[in-house]
């Protein structure tokens, strides 16, 4: 996987987001399951685009173009023949974003296709999954090749090499979590990202975030900014 691309259209790049294009109503609930599952272990924000009520045409294809040029990667699933996916596909290899196509072959999938593979895509090199399990280790090894969770790892390493293994648990969470604060969002702050761990269910006090957070930091997997009005931000 590639790293960095440079800034397009002014919109800088969120190093650990992930787009995720897909049919809104047939797949996008296998996708969310898993993500669901991803976020607990990988430090990467992941990004479906889909039309809110009374939403334009024009706003929604903006908001999919913005996202797209912000993401260091890019998953479309072409498994029901969806135009919307096609379109997406293009504009990211028209932007040389980094990009994979997944398809499933079940049958019922393939049933509820409008052609089996829509003629845009049918030359491209694609990834194939059967059953939810199969899109879920298609992600779980996007997600562990990923540049950014390779620089969270190394981190997580580093950082806490002298911990026994249980120990460690509860500072890697931590560490995920405070990331986590910002998915979706270019970036946050910095009190809100504090006070959302202090209600925490891990129960963390402010010196164990204040710490962690200098510790991304200085590891250079966040922004964190001093001063009243300081903001937090994916690096």
């Amino acid at each position: 996987m590639s790293g960095r691309r440079p800034a397009r259209v002014g919109i800088e790049e969120v190093p650990n987001q992930i787009f995720i294009g897909c049919p809104w109503k047939t797949v996008r609930p296998k996708y969310e399951r898993c993500i669901d599952q991803l976020r607990k272990k990988y430090p990467l924000s992941f990004v479906i685009i889909g039309r809110q009520d009374g939403q334009e045409a024009e706003d929604l294809l903006a908001n999919i173009k913005e996202r797209l040029l912000q993401s260091s990667f890019a998953v479309f699933d072409a498994s029901s023949g969806n135009a919307n996916v096609s379109l997406e596909f293009g504009f990211s290899e028209a932007q040389d974003i980094p990009r994979a196509l997944y398809v499933s072959t079940h049958g019922a999938a393939k049933q509820s296709s409008e052609t089996p593979i829509i003629a845009d895509l049918a030359g491209k090199k694609r990834n194939q999954y059967k059953q939810e399990s199969g899109l879920l280790k298609l992600l779980n090894q996007l997600c562990s090749d990923h540049p950014y969770t390779i620089r969270f790892e190394r981190f997580v390493h580093q950082t806490f090499r002298n911990y026994s293994k249980g120990s460690k648990k509860r500072p890697r969470a931590l560490a995920l979590k405070i990331i986590h604060c910002l998915d979706g969002s270019r970036d946050v702050r910095r009190t809100d990202v504090v006070q959302k761990m202090l209600a925490d269910t891990g129960k963390y006090d402010r010196q164990e975030i204040d710490d962690m957070i200098r510790k991304l930091h200085s590891a250079g997997l966040i922004k964190s900014l001093q001063g009243p009005h300081s903001k937090v931000t994916i690096v």
